[in-house]
């Protein structure tokens, strides 16, 4: 084991001497080149044979699907293009664009990092995307707004990128992740207009002009066209061979639309259920009027959400998908903690959440469905003011065992019916249709492949 260990200590240290000596001797072929005007022939063939030695750390250390997609593309070098990489569609084409003058200051893991920046461009559809957002809100807005959609996804970042944190801050924002490129570029192009000063600052800056930085995608093709559409299919098919990498599978997940509108559920209520008091300065205390200095108190209409999610065996993998989808948006629009009970003719997990990345791996899927035994532990443990929503394909008992003794019900359904009688509460119904003409063609196909994928091991 140790003498394992230590091969493959040296094989990575050895990687990186060498890429760090090829990139050293064409650092300096750049710095002429910027001085005289003059690239030193064979200079494209040393840079690219660079660019195969990242790739080749790649598939070492695991990341063979970046390293896969990137041998799909057809890799150029341009040092016009105001960004160390750049992408263009063309026909059954990928361009991968590289200006060496900016990538080659990058340490490795930041050449990395840009190399995955593109190839999620590529994925979340943003060359047709931002075509259509450039007819109603300024380019400066959708670049950022791209970048940071994309940015969120990746470490090992160079300090010049955009990301949410750096917008935030410059223009006075709240921005959060896992929202759409539309939202982001609605809201930053708001901010633009009423932080003028902060914006000569961007653009004056001596990092990167998010002005021009992706302007050489206007020479990409419409990416609904078969030639472009089939391209990307097969690079997607090829890369994801041996699997989709944990971001990736993040992505796709965070892109799917919830389907249930949470944020007027919660709203709901809040309305009607109290949950304690809280304090306030716009009310004296009752007890001692006289003494401004103690705040009074106001009820608190925040209520306690359980979720009970339903992990018997009739519980396909696409409908799993879609409860997370639920869930995370849920998660996403509830300001404190949930609790999540994993059930399925008893309760198998309990335990909480406050982000998504609190979420535990679902345990293995097993037995059959009854309803029951949650409403007997949410009794046991006293939950007499939480909201529960129950996600589940509908498939249990027709009659309760136990009546429910807590505030509200609400059953998240993917099927055609709930098989109780009587519900105690509210029933919703899950679809999530495909939809044909989806902004995000890239992550569409490579949910299909994934699956597919999948369904071989």
């Amino acid at each position: 084991m140790s003498a394992m260990v230590d091969l493959n200590f040296n094989r990575e240290f050895s990687e990186h001497d060498i890429l760090s000596e090829m990139r050293r001797n064409l650092l300096q072929d750049v710095i002429e080149y910027n001085e005289n005007g003059r690239l030193r022939k064979g200079f494209n063939e040393a840079f690219f044979s660079y660019i195969n030695e990242i790739s080749f750390s790649l598939l070492n250390s695991g990341e063979d699907y970046y390293a896969l997609f990137l041998g799909e593309t057809i890799r150029e070098i341009d040092f016009e293009i105001s960004f160390p990489t750049a992408s263009i569609l063309k026909g059954n084409k990928i361009l991968f664009l590289f200006n060496p003058s900016s990538f080659l200051f990058l340490e490795e893991k930041e050449s990395v990092a840009m190399i995955k920046h593109e190839i999620l461009h590529i994925l979340l559809k943003h060359h047709s995307r931002e075509k259509v957002l450039k007819n109603k809100y300024r380019k400066l807005a959708i670049n950022l707004a791209m970048d940071i959609s994309v940015n969120q996804y990746i470490s090992h970042l160079p300090y010049f990128v955009e990301r949410i944190s750096s917008v935030n801050r410059r223009f006075d924002l709240n921005l959060t992740i896992n929202e759409t490129l539309e939202f982001y570029t609605e809201e930053i192009h708001k901010a633009i207009l009423e932080h003028p000063k902060e914006v000569d600052e961007l653009l004056a800056s001596e990092k990167v002009n998010y002005d021009e930085v992706h302007d050489r995608w206007a020479e990409s093709e419409d990416e609904n066209k078969d030639e472009v559409k089939d391209k990307i299919k097969s690079t997607l098919s090829l890369a994801s061979k041996n699997g989709v990498p944990d971001e990736i599978e993040k992505l796709i997940l965070d892109s799917r639309p919830p389907e249930i509108h949470w944020t007027e559920i919660i709203k709901k209520a809040m309305r009607t259920k109290p949950k304690g008091k809280r304090k306030t300065v716009t009310r004296v205390n009752r007890r001692q009027p006289e003494r401004l200095d103690l705040r009074g108190e106001l009820k608190s209409y925040i209520p306690d959400v359980t979720v009970a999610i339903d992990i018997s065996g009739s519980i396909d993998d696409k409908s799993m998908k879609d409860f997370l989808i639920e869930i995370l948006a849920l998660s996403k629009r509830f300001s404190d903690s949930i609790r999540v009970l994993e059930c399925d003719k008893e309760v198998r997990r309990d335990y909480r959440i406050k982000t998504q990345e609190d979420i535990m791996p679902l345990m293995k899927r097993r037995g059959g469905t009854k309803y029951s035994p949650v409403m007997s532990y949410i009794k046991k443990e006293n939950l007499r003011d939480t909201l529960l929503i129950y996600f589940t394909d509908g498939l249990g008992e027709s009659h309760l065992e136990v009546k429910p003794n807590h505030y509200k019900t609400i059953w998240v359904v993917k099927g055609d019916s709930l098989s109780l009688k009587n519900p105690y509460g509210e029933v919703l119904y899950l679809h999530h249709e495909e939809v044909k003409d989806d902004p995000t063609y890239g992550l569409e196909a490579l949910r299909a492949l994934a699956h597919e994928w999948a369904a071989k091991v």
